[in-house]
């Protein structure tokens, strides 16, 4: 739950911070950056885990419906299984496909590429594996200021071999 809150009031500091940086700039120039919170599902059909993960991401809007962008995701608080902590990160690149919905709302989705990476640890022993896979999401964001915005998500990040990593995910962007 600490960490949630630390997760949360960065989160904060980061928009206010985003918001006072973005308000300078006079043009917009296709450019944004996202932060966001991703309870991450990650699992088989015997056990899954849900690490909480903070997302990073980086894009441009190369037409008005369509952007290109880098995203990159790591543990913030990790689960516990059977004793066992177990963590993961990743990053990706994406094609964002999209359309204005309503006044200052878009509903967008990603197809690309993620490499995820697991951990686990106990006992002073750990193990870690990694895999890639084409991903793909959906989701709304909706326009706070001229350059603020809010973001709701969902992903597949990996489904493969009988493992999958999904989230829904709420992020804070700003175009600069």
């Amino acid at each position: 739950m600490k960490t949630t809150k630390i997760v949360l009031g960065t989160l904060f500091s980061l928009c206010v911070t985003g918001t006072a940086l973005a308000d300078s700039y006079k043009n917009d120039s296709g450019y944004y950056a996202e932060l966001g919170y991703t309870p991450l599902s990650l699992g088989d059909s015997t056990a899954t885990v849900k690490p909480k993960l903070a997302r990073f991401g980086v894009g441009k809007n190369v037409h008005e419906n369509l952007a290109v962008e880098a995203m990159y995701a790591t543990t913030v608080s990790k689960d516990t299984y059977q004793g066992a902590d177990v963590t993961s990160s990743g990053y990706g690149l994406f094609l964002k496909p999209k359309m204005e919905i309503a006044k200052n709302t878009e509903l967008f989705g990603r197809l690309g590429w993620f490499k995820t990476n697991l951990k686990v640890s106990a006992s002073g022993l750990s193990a870690a594996d990694s895999g890639s896979d084409f991903s793909y999401g959906l989701g709304v964001q909706t326009k706070l200021t001229d350059t603020l915005y809010g973001q709701v998500d969902y992903m597949n990040f990996y489904h493969k071999d009988g493992i999958t990593s999904k989230a829904l995910s709420f992020s804070i962007g700003a175009r600069f």
